[in-house]
């Protein structure tokens, strides 16, 4: 097991791609590395929990993993108090540049040790993260140890079932290699976080298109394409991307 001073190679990996991406791109998407319609599909499913009162007015909120500060100007904006945090420098330079107004609040830290005291949040978001980290328990344990009383968490994790993972598996098992990804079963991050003392008590399916197939964009905001992906046993064992687990502090 890797200590808590050492940084595995894969780790160190993603922290150069993520650096090396916000020192050449711009671009929110680019930034993080998702594909333009990725970001979209996410934000468009975010929009949906903030619309439907996930979370409460005037929360105080952290984004571990902020990247160019997506989802921090977007909390700020409706109301929110939010810390956006990442490892990546070059990466919060793009966050601070998107936000002249300074309507969020930055800073460089590790998930693996968040300088903040027990309780410090209403609300913790993790997206985007899970599948960079070597030990993604050690981050969920942080997130909920800053969680207060109440407080509601949402991670995301890659879908191990979907095509594409399984695919990147078979794909590193032929070439023998370490695949570049974690991925965590949703099942997995909910021990995780009932151990840190969470309920996780919904899954949300992230449908994002292929990249090579753009078009399919549209009909994945269609109501039946999520009530399919919801409800369906086999469509919802493979469809998603990615699925969002949110948690909860009683």
């Amino acid at each position: 097991m890797t200590e808590p001073g050492e940084r595995p190679t894969f780790e160190r990996e993603w922290r150069r791609r993520f650096e090396a991406r916000a020192s050449r791109f711009e671009a929110d998407h680019a930034v993080s590395g998702w594909s333009d319609a990725g970001l979209r599909r996410r934000l468009a499913v975010f929009d949906g929990l903030l619309d439907e009162g996930w979370l409460p007015p005037g929360q105080r909120v952290l984004e571990l993993g902020c990247g160019a500060g997506t989802y921090v100007r977007r909390l700020a904006k409706a109301g929110h108090r939010v810390v956006g945090l990442d490892y990546s420098r070059p990466s919060l330079g793009r966050a601070l540049a998107a936000d002249p107004a300074g309507v969020g609040r930055y800073l460089a830290a590790e998930a693996y040790a968040l300088p903040f005291a027990a309780g410090a949040f209403d609300a913790v978001l993790c997206i985007g993260v899970l599948q960079a980290l070597a030990q993604p328990e050690r981050a969920l344990a942080e997130m909920a140890r800053v969680l207060a009383p109440g407080g509601r968490a949402l991670v995301e994790t890659l879908n191990p079932w979907s095509p594409l993972a399984a695919w990147r598996r078979l794909s590193s098992g032929a070439r023998r290699q370490a695949t570049r990804l974690t991925y965590c079963a949703p099942q997995r991050v909910e021990r995780a976080l009932r151990g840190a003392g969470l309920h996780a008590f919904r899954h949300v399916a992230v449908l994002v298109p292929p990249r090579s197939l753009p078009v399919a964009e549209r009909a994945m905001g269609q109501a039946w394409v999520a009530r399919a992906a919801r409800s369906v046993p086999g469509v919802r064992l493979i469809a998603p991307h990615a699925v969002w687990v949110l948690g909860s502090r009683p």
